[in-house]
Order: structure tokens, then sequence, then C-alpha cells
């Protein structure tokens, strides 16, 4: 399988291309007769998930099994540029899967929406749907239904359990569905089926997504200082390269 590169950021693989070419790598692997096709696997690390693996052996590695890794915050973006790593712009989980059922809405591809709350699968379907006639719902459950996944014959698999259980759950089930596409999706179920408004336009233009939902969710307040533990290994990262650049060049003049 041919892979698209991905770059190292704190021990965690994100996918450095941009979002026309992954989309085309996807497209590509679905236009394959179903024998031949890959099975790609869609994460989407944030700062908050690549902080947590960065201290997690399991859970750096859970991450580092997706063949495609998002840049799922502008925290991943900056910290790439600062790191001098060739990622130069977030691709949102949520704004990926809608490019995605965009792109297949018109071609003989059945979806399938795993997990959320009640009925919420549902209602997000519903919602693509409409925006994106023509798109083949197949299968929409907060419940796992192997059966009913296989006799649909499902290409394409979203799933919502969020962080990390579904991340765990795909990789656990991965060979036991016929999604040749699974995507890790988080909280873009609920925002999709209107449970819960996303930020405004602004705010997503300038990254700050994150205070919009914490003005919503209160509780997430102790997850959300990971974003500023990232922003310290970011920081002590560059700072030790740093030192290590000017350590070799002392080296070399001294030699």
């Amino acid at each position: 399988m041919n892979m698209l590169p991905k770059t190292d950021i704190l021990g965690v693989g994100v996918t450095a291309a941009s979002e026309d070419k992954i989309l085309e790598f996807i497209l590509n692997n679905l236009n394959k007769p179903k024998g031949k096709r890959d099975k790609i696997v869609i994460f989407t690390p944030n700062p908050e998930q690549i902080s947590a693996a960065s201290s997690d052996p399991q859970l750096k590695n859970l991450l580092n099994q997706a063949q495609i890794a998002l840049p799922d915050g502008v925290g991943v973006a900056i910290g790439a540029r600062i790191l001098g790593k060739p990622i130069y712009a977030r691709i949102t989980g949520i704004d990926f899967m809608k490019s995605l059922v965009k792109s297949i809405s018109k071609e003989p591809v059945n979806t399938g929406y795993f997990g959320g709350q009640p009925h919420v699968a549902e209602r997000a379907s519903q919602c693509l749907a409409k925006m994106y006639p023509g798109l083949r719902v197949k299968y929409a459950s907060d419940t796992y239904d192997k059966e009913k996944m296989m006799h649909f014959d499902i290409d394409i698999l979203f799933v919502g359990l969020g962080f990390p259980k579904q991340e765990e759950w795909i990789v656990a089930n991965k060979s036991k569905i016929p999604a040749s596409v699974i995507m890790a999706v988080g909280g873009s179920l609920d925002f999709l089926s209107g449970k819960i408004p996303r930020a405004p336009k602004l705010m997503q233009k300038i990254g700050l997504e994150w205070a919009f939902r914490l003005a919503l969710q209160p509780q997430r307040f102790f997850r959300q200082l990971r974003i500023w533990h990232f922003g310290g290994l970011i920081l002590s990262e560059a700072l030790g390269n740093h030192l290590k650049r000017i350590k070799n060049q002392e080296s070399r003049i001294k030699s």
C-alpha cells in the first residue's frame, strides 16, 4: 500500500499532505474493485490527543496505526511550523468529513455512521443527506450491528465514540467490518445533528473553536489544559533541537 507522507510531532505521525491530496488518495482507493481495496483508517490527532500520547506509549502506538492522521487543530499546525515540520494548515475532522461525503455523494459508495447519544447518528446522517443529495446512507446507529453493516456492504464508516474509545474500537474491529475507509470523527456527529452548536465562522477561522466549546461545556476545562501542555512540549523540543545544532556547529569548528 502506497502511503501518504507523515511527519513526526512529539512521537505521533501526522499526515503531511493537503486536503485535496488526501481526498484524492481515498477516492482512488474507493475506485478500485472491492477485493483490491486497501483498508484506510483515519484519525484526527489534535494537541490534546498528542499531549496525552506523549506520556502514554500505548496511546501513542494506537494513534500511529492510522494510515491517515489529520492535523486537527491550529496548535498542531503552529507546533509543526515551530519544529520546522512540513505541516502548514490544520484539517479539522468535521470539515474533512463533509468534504469526503460531498466527494462521494454522487458515487455508488455506501456510508455508515456509528456512535454518539441515541438518535444522534441518525440525525447527523439525515443532515448530511440533505446537504449532499444522492448520498447513500445505509447505516446510522449509536449501537454496533455487524450483520447489518455486512448486509449493506458499507464502504465508509464514520465512528463517533470520543477519544480514545473510538480509536480503540476501530483498531479492534477494522478487520471485522466491510468498510474500506473508517474514520474517527469525535464530536462531529453531535455538531452535524445540531445537538451541539458549532463555533461561529470567525472563531473557526482563527482556531478558537476549542474556546467556544469550552464555554458551552465547562466540564472540558481540565481536558483543555492539555493544550498548554502540548505547547510546552513543542517549545521544549524546539529548544532542545536548537541547542543540538549549536553543539554540532561547535564540534565541526573544533574538528
